[in-house]
């Protein structure tokens, strides 16, 4: 319209609302992530007997929604789908203890996406950050134990230090498996690898 600025109004309303509903779907998928992240953890069973393998599947999801998401705490916000499965009936960790340490892998990795300045989109970086992540569930565990004297059955059963590796080791791979399929996407839209019927 003219000078009378009711449709700019109109149009300005119409991007609100759509970024509102966009933000508000988003959040949502993330909070689901988080989720299926503590869904798959508790009820997939691979009988591997080694500390820390379900980091693979887990810190795989975190890493995907950090790296996909633009929102600043987007792994962080994803703990509160970790925390909402948890008080289900049937899917707690056992303690409380044990559950509150399944949120830190998401406040570690959004601590360090703002201080990585961008670099968190190296393969490399992103897997480090993601096992040193999951690597923080046993070390608040030790702490626990320190302070308290609360057993962990793994640090009985494989020791403390071979528990903490481990854990590392899974989320390295969970952070590199995350960071391969945040950028499947990429390597299809590639135009390059796309055929052009050029010779």
């Amino acid at each position: 319209m003219n000078m009378n600025g009711n449709l700019p109004q109109k149009k300005s309303y119409a991007l609100t609302h759509n970024r509102n509903h966009a933000l508000i779907l988003e959040l949502l998928l993330i909070i689901m992530g988080g989720a299926l992240a503590a869904f798959m953890h508790f009820k997939l069973r691979i009988p591997l007997n080694i500390p820390g393998h379900h980091g693979l599947e887990f810190m795989a999801i975190f890493m995907v929604i950090r790296l996909e998401s633009n929102l600043k705490y987007a792994a962080t916000l994803a703990t509160l789908g970790v925390g909402i499965l948890l008080l289900i009936p049937g899917m707690g960790a056992g303690n409380p203890f044990h559950s509150i340490a399944y949120l830190l892998p998401g406040l570690t990795i959004d601590l360090a996406y703002q201080f990585s300045r961008g670099r968190i989109h190296v393969l490399f970086v992103s897997a480090i950050i993601a096992g040193i992540g999951y690597m923080s569930i046993p070390v608040s565990r030790l702490l626990v134990h320190l302070f308290s004297g609360y057993p962990y059955m793994a640090f009985l059963k494989f020791g403390v230090a071979y528990t903490i590796l481990s854990f590392f080791f899974f989320g390295m791979l969970g952070g590199v498996l995350g960071f391969g399929l945040s950028n499947i996407k990429s390597i299809f839209n590639n135009p390059s690898n796309k055929l052009t019927g050029e010779k």
